[in-house]
């Protein structure tokens, strides 16, 4: 399916952009880098994590641009996940070019201290998206029982947020997940970042309710928005099944993965 999934990755990335109604041109990064080098001084230089940098230092651009609480969530995601690869990156040897191996240490250094600072500047904040991230990342308690305060107001009915609900809900309430699960994918906006993991937690739903047709449309939709976790050979080895049923699902798979590109998924949990 590899058209498919270039296409996608395409529409998501496009989606994460923050591209204007009015048709504003986004600068390249290098432009981004050469109008503000303090967005990407600070990061590696060689070829390690280039998709990661990418999204930070655009997810900086956007939040320079507008400082807004969901740029700010999404720029913490974005310094974490930089910073999860570049930590990998560092501790491999560079035989021939050791400096190199020294300026990755640097960035991640240098991730650290960033996500702490943006981490503390936003501790105080009761916006839903950072009360979201202070209780994953942080522990806070407090940040948690005021994201569930909130619960059923207009301000959780978004497709980052109801993901953020079936996050609390995974190990208390299997229901409450799936109808999560189903809202963000309802609620997600062409606009928007899509998140995979949403995909990703609805096969782990159906394998265990051994629900293997399911969990395999699910592992395709995942797939198709550049899971990293899930590939086919995976979906295959977990679920085993006839090539015809394996054609049957993918084609089901396609529907549901045209509906988010187009933002218009309205299934609900018990249509599935």
């Amino acid at each position: 399916m590899p058209k498919r999934t270039f296409n996608t990755l395409v529409f998501s990335l496009i989606a994460g952009l923050g591209l204007t109604a009015c048709g504003e041109r986004m600068p390249t990064v290098r432009e981004m880098c050469e109008q503000e080098p303090g967005f990407c001084s600070d990061l590696n230089e060689d070829n390690w994590c280039r998709a990661e940098r990418r999204q930070l230092i655009i997810a900086r651009y956007l939040n320079d641009r507008s400082e807004t609480p969901e740029h700010q969530y999404y720029l913490l995601k974005d310094l974490q996940k930089y910073s999860q690869c570049i930590e990998l990156a560092s501790g491999i040897e560079h035989r021939k070019l050791k400096l190199k191996q020294s300026h990755r240490i640097e960035a991640y250094l240098n991730s650290l201290k960033a996500i702490d600072e943006l981490a503390d500047e936003t501790a105080s904040s009761d916006a839903p998206l950072l009360l979201y991230w202070h209780w994953g990342h942080r522990n806070d308690t407090d940040a948690l029982e005021k994201l569930l305060a909130m619960e059923g107001s207009e301000e959780m009915q978004t497709h980052e947020l109801q993901f953020a609900l079936a996050t609390y809900y995974a190990k208390k309430n299997q229901q409450k997940v799936r109808h999560h699960l189903f809202n963000a994918l309802r609620l997600y906006q062409q606009d928007e970042r899509f998140n995979v993991e949403i995909p990703e937690s609805l096969v782990t739903y159906y394998l265990d309710q051994k629900d293997s047709e399911q969990a395999y449309i699910w592992g395709r939709v995942a797939i198709a928005f550049g899971s990293e976790r899930i590939n086919e050979q995976q979906l295959r080895n977990v679920i085993p099944a006839t090539d015809d049923e394996y054609h049957q699902w993918q084609e089901q798979a396609e529907l549901i993965i045209d509906r988010l590109e187009d933002g218009e998924f309205k299934r609900r949990p018990d249509a599935s």
